[in-house]
């Protein structure tokens, strides 16, 4: 009997054992993930607000954008292209697929965005943008970064119907708002 008992106890920790160690490897994961968010973020808030007060915009809404446009400057146009805002363009730029929004369906097609020299280029091109460009004149009068960012969505900045939304978790989930007071109108 006693036989048995160590058997099944044995058996029980050979499957426990890789449970255990698996789980520990998600957790780390996960952890790794919102490090690298918390170091983007920690990294460009200086440029981010820079650009900002230059041109009148939230500091929280310029971060939180390029945060999401870049994937936390991971994706292949941030990381290969310096083109942190998911600006297209016609002169100097590069072919990528990209998923656009037409009648409410997701579609994905290639576009043609803007390669920058350096991060802060493509930072002052979107401030240039965004502060200087007639339909997005709403922007600049905004009084909040929730209503900046919904008049940046309502003037075509994207297609996703979600985006606004998108931008404002992520001010909320890593406190961006709390840059907007340096921000001066």
């Amino acid at each position: 009997m006693a036989k048995k008992k160590k058997k099944k106890i044995g058996c029980l920790s050979f499957l426990l054992i890789p449970i255990f160690l698996f789980l520990l490897i998600v957790q780390n994961a996960q952890k790794n993930q919102i490090d690298i968010k918390k170091e983007y973020i920690e990294s460009t808030k200086d440029l981010a607000i820079e650009v900002s007060n230059q041109y009148g915009l939230f500091p929280s809404v310029t971060l939180a954008q390029s945060a999401l446009e870049s994937n936390y400057g991971r994706s292949k146009l941030s990381s290969e292209y310096n083109n942190y805002f998911g600006i297209k363009g016609k002169k100097d730029t590069v072919a990528l697929e990209t998923e656009e929004y037409i009648n409410g369906k997701s579609v994905k097609q290639k576009e043609n965005f803007r390669k920058y020299k350096s991060k802060k280029d493509s930072f002052y091109d979107y401030g240039n943008l965004i502060g200087s460009k007639k339909r997005y004149k709403k922007v600049l009068q905004a009084k909040t970064y929730k209503e900046a960012i919904g008049e940046i969505k309502a003037a075509g900045y994207a297609t996703d119907p979600k985006y606004a939304e998108k931008v404002i978790r992520i001010i909320e989930k890593y406190k961006l708002n709390d840059l907007d007071i340096s921000f001066k109108k």
